[in-house]
């Protein structure tokens, strides 16, 4: 099944390819619609449908084919009012999906403090013992903890998201 949407995917981006030509060629108000149509169209083969038929970005490969023609999308107008709502409302989906989110604020907020608390109280520690190395070890892994808690906590909004879906979709897409 995942070849079959590969492959309505490859033909929606040759579509939009021919769409774009056409707009090149005479930029009417309805070429532009014709692109704006094909360029939903490849963003609603490549996203998942829940039960209640909305269509949701759940995967990393989705979310990127879906930036790729939001990012299009962004600078056309088209003249159809119902293709301009779905347009800003795809473009408004991806942007939204580009920010971060804190999986566990208060958790991330705690190993942030014991991190930055490591590597200073080691450094204070380390200077009132002439010791050198105490200060060079603990600002490395109050360093590391740091980076280890920011890294694993902030996720994408897509992704949290998604995984909040997942119990609802009922076709993947991408």
């Amino acid at each position: 099944m995942g070849n079959r949407i590969d492959l309505a995917v490859a033909e929606r981006w040759a579509e939009v390819a021919g769409a774009e030509r056409d707009v090149e060629a005479s930029p009417s108000p309805e070429a532009v619609d014709r692109l704006v149509e094909r360029l939903l169209a490849v963003a609603d083969a490549c996203r998942s449908v829940t039960r209640d038929d909305d269509l949701e970005i759940t995967s990393a490969a989705q979310f990127v084919e879906c930036a790729k023609a939001a990012e299009r999308l962004a600078g056309l107008e088209p003249a159809d009012a119902d293709l301009a709502r779905r347009a800003r409302a795809l473009v408004e989906q991806v942007e939204a999906g580009r920010a971060f989110r804190w999986s566990d604020p208060v958790r991330t907020s705690a190993l942030c403090t014991a991190a930055v608390v490591v590597a200073f109280g080691g450094a204070l520690l380390g200077a009132g013992a002439d010791d050198v190395a105490l200060v060079v070890v603990t600002a490395v892994v109050g360093s590391v903890l740091l980076f280890a808690t920011v890294l694993t906590a902030r996720r994408p909004v897509w992704r949290t998201r998604a995984e909040l879906m997942a119990p609802m979709v009922r076709r993947h897409g991408l």
